[in-house]
């Protein structure tokens, strides 16, 4: 769903959408392991992918991020532990802290676009909803089959109250893939705002049909 190696599921468990996280060997992962053995240093490697193995499998967050600390202290060009690491601050409450951290990656790659669906994500826990939307369509402009994106926009402009331009954003998502019973639940509940409220004249989008 996202380019270049970040993989995320989504779970609407509850009204609000949950982030899960799905640990692969993700393509960064694998062209620096091929840098670093280019480079003859095999075991670096291996050290860095089983502390990030280890960090996955650790139930504490703070354990989580220690382990993120001491593999960024053996390599801090490592991108996947930037986005590991701030996935896990966001997962807290730390988003803030978040977006430094990936704001670091896109120093390493600022053309990947997996980064910035998780600001995205970032700038939405805090509430900063315009800013969000902004990470989202510059994903977008590059991607525009990229249905996370498409799904986490629409999200954000619910939570905005602009309810028509949120359901085009729904509807497009499941242009891409009909068969999303997730997003296609979110578009019905938001209808079902719709029609209780009887009237989108709260809503900037009052002329949705």
């Amino acid at each position: 769903m996202i380019p270049k190696g970040v993989r995320i599921n989504l779970y609407l468990k509850t009204e609000d959408s949950d982030m899960a996280e799905e640990i692969n060997t993700t393509e960064s992962a694998k062209i620096k392991q091929k840098e670093l053995e280019a480079a003859g240093k095999p075991e670096e490697t291996e050290d860095l992918r089983q502390l990030l193995i280890t960090a996955v499998e650790a139930e504490n967050y703070e354990d989580k991020l220690k382990l993120y600390d001491k593999a960024l202290n053996l390599d801090p060009m490592y991108l996947d532990t930037w986005l590991q690491k701030g996935f896990v601050l966001d997962r807290i409450g730390r988003s803030e802290d978040a977006l430094a951290c990936y704001d670091r990656a896109l120093e390493i790659d600022p053309d990947h676009l997996g980064i910035k669906c998780l600001k995205g994500f970032a700038y939405n826990n805090l509430k900063d909803f315009e800013k969000a939307i902004e990470c989202y369509d510059e994903v977008l402009k590059v991607n525009s089959e990229d249905i996370f994106s498409w799904y986490q926009k629409g999200s954000v402009q619910e939570n905005l109250g602009r309810y028509g331009e949120a359901m085009k954003s729904y509807e497009r998502a499941l242009e891409i893939d009909p068969t999303d019973s997730l997003i296609r639940e979110k578009q019905m509940k938001l209808l079902g705002t719709i029609y209780k409220k009887g009237t989108l004249t709260d809503s900037p989008d009052s002329n949705f049909n």
